[in-house]
């Protein structure tokens, strides 16, 4: 049976909300898109898989989702929204013609944030979605606060622990593969020791910013590991391509040419870098990728370090 056709995206305007529209009824969604498209950007699926589809691609602001729909109601949709990573945080709202204790109840205990009883008033609608969409956008801003390391600005470990691991499964699903980068500071202790913890910091904030302007492949990742740790998250690049990056990364790194007498190799701050890349397989974890590029580090420094190894 052919699907209705949905509503065209429109134009991101700044300050715009996204809002995702999931109904089986063409008049409902066309009544919702009258109301929201005022204030927000609106996208309509006219069932469950599509709806998925379309929130986990366009990542909404909220979603408006029908209870009563053929093939997969509202609640199986809510279920699957909340149990996928790239979705489990957008708020639901329910759309259903029933109204009472029993069905609130049903609702909020399948996920949904807060529900609508149909037929809707517009304004009390655009009221709720747009409450819902500054929350949301609250809460991302202070989620991606949580996720930036303070001195750098770059990544921080958590945010490395859940790239690493998202990546893993998307190079899984689609058979393609994954490299790290893990790379330090050489004698960095002594450059602290030196000049102290105030342009050590400085030190830092000047690698990280190499880090972040030379590493900008789709889906790449930098993040400061610890310390004078730094790693590199490459999705769907190989060995060979991963190496290139290693390299120019030592190379640009050299060229800021920040004095380091105390150093052992040259007498400007240099760094060492281990490179790991394999396809991840089912059963494999992305512990794995990363022993492989500790490794690779490890080698890198005992080989005489300013160096890439892989």
């Amino acid at each position: 049976m052919p699907t209705e056709p949905t509503t065209p995206a429109r134009p991101v305007l700044p300050g715009r909300g996204k809002v995702l529209v999931v109904d089986d009824s063409s008049a409902m969604r066309l009544a919702l898109e009258s109301v929201l498209a005022v204030e927000h950007q609106v996208f309509t699926a006219v069932n469950g898989p599509e709806g998925l589809a379309i929130a986990a691609s366009e990542r909404p602001d909220v979603i408006l989702l029908d209870v009563v729909m053929a093939g997969m109601d509202g609640y199986a949709v809510c279920a699957h929204l909340k149990s996928d990573p790239r979705t489990e945080d957008i708020p639901v709202l329910f759309l259903t013609s029933l109204a009472g204790e029993a069905e609130e109840t049903l609702a909020l205990e399948a996920g949904a944030i807060d529900f609508l009883v149909k037929p809707f008033r517009p304004r009390v609608v655009a009221a709720r979605v747009r409450n819902h969409v500054e929350l949301k956008r609250l809460r991302d801003r202070i989620r991606q606060q949580s996720l930036v390391d303070g001195l750098t600005g770059v990544a921080n470990r958590r945010r490395f622990d859940e790239e690493l691991l998202e990546a893993w499964s998307a190079c899984a699903l689609n058979q393609k593969p994954l490299a790290l980068i893990m790379l330090d500071v050489d004698y960095f202790k002594r450059y602290n020791d030196q000049f102290g913890h105030l342009e050590g910091d400085a030190c830092l904030q000047a690698v990280a910013a190499v880090l972040a302007r030379s590493v900008t492949s789709p889906g790449s990742l930098v993040a400061r590991y610890g310390g004078e740790e730094f790693t590199c998250v490459l999705p769907e690049a190989d060995a060979l391509r991963a190496m290139d990056v290693a390299e120019h990364l030592c190379t640009e790194v050299r060229a800021l040419g920040l004095p380091h007498p105390a150093s052992d190799i040259e007498n400007i701050v240099t760094i060492s870098l281990g490179v790991a890349s394999l396809r991840p397989a089912a059963g494999g974890e992305p512990q794995d990728l990363l022993l492989r590029a500790d490794q690779q580090l490890y080698r890198a420094k005992s080989e005489g370090r300013n160096r890439a190894c892989g």
